[in-house]
């Protein structure tokens, strides 16, 4: 993950300073860029057939495709359909619609996301409102405004968000944080800091928010503990192992346990 948020950083960097150019590092120019002056599209896409590494930077982005390297991008709004890159993926952009797989890494940072791709790595998405799917083989940190998830992730979970709708499973570590910090001069709608639990959890986890809710769906294996303002509403038909409710009484959630910190 490091690699990537390294990538995104160094792309940043350049279109800072050289404007918006198309680079291109195909991995066969002994890793010096040079620009592209040909591209094969279809459709209003770039079609990707190739090896080694792919880097662009400016404007609206379109890819479907093969790439046998990394990919890094940083852009306006990206499209990528249906994109399998064997390597790294990087995308610094402003919304993002993601389907395909990714062999390695990804670190995805945009305004609107849609992420419905297969990870084997770890995953990292950051955005305003987030849609994600797919099967995530590594770890997975997800920071977004509104965040709605059918994902099955298989390595561990940390999330935040100021809605959350959780949904497909998690395995591993459970790490779920909704209005971190409650701000008491601010009117909250139902909405806010609120967290709906609708998949498989299968190894318990920690949850702090303001208001919790679990669907008849919802299938809890493990001891799930819950900090929020008022007990969690709990639909028939749901099935908790262990659910550990503790108020959370408008403390922070850094303040109520060493987990959050």
């Amino acid at each position: 993950m490091r690699k990537a948020l390294a990538m995104s950083a160094a792309l940043a960097a350049a279109m800072a300073t050289a404007g918006c150019v198309i680079v291109v590092d195909d991995g066969h120019s002994g890793g010096e860029a040079k620009r592209l002056h040909s591209e094969r599209t279809q459709d209003g896409y770039v079609v990707l057939d190739r090896d080694g590494d792919y880097s662009r930077i400016g404007g609206n982005i379109n890819l479907r495709g093969r790439l046998g390297g990394d990919l890094s991008l940083v852009a306006g709004d990206v499209d990528a359909d249906q994109l399998a890159v064997d390597g790294d993926v990087s995308i610094a952009g402003g919304d993002i619609d993601y389907s395909g797989h990714v062999g390695g890494e990804a670190s995805i940072a945009g305004g609107d996301i849609d992420w419905n791709a297969d990870v084997d790595g770890e995953l990292g998405l950051a955005s305003g409102s987030l849609n994600v799917a797919g099967e995530i083989g590594g770890s997975a940190s997800i920071a977004a405004a509104s965040l709605t998830s059918t994902a099955n992730f298989n390595d561990g979970l940390n999330a935040n968000g100021n809605r959350i709708h959780l949904g497909g499973s998690v395995a591993g570590d459970l790490r779920v944080v909704s209005v971190g910090e409650i701000r008491r001069r601010r009117d909250y709608d139902d909405t806010d800091g609120q967290v709906e639990l609708t998949g498989v959890i299968r190894n318990g986890g920690d949850v702090c928010a303001r208001s919790v809710i679990v669907t008849s769906t919802a299938r809890i294996n493990g001891t799930l503990r819950v900090w929020a303002e008022a007990q969690p509403e709990i639909e028939a038909g749901a099935q908790t192992d262990d659910l550990v409710f503790v108020p959370r009484n408008g403390r922070d959630c850094k303040d109520i346990d060493s987990v959050f910190d």
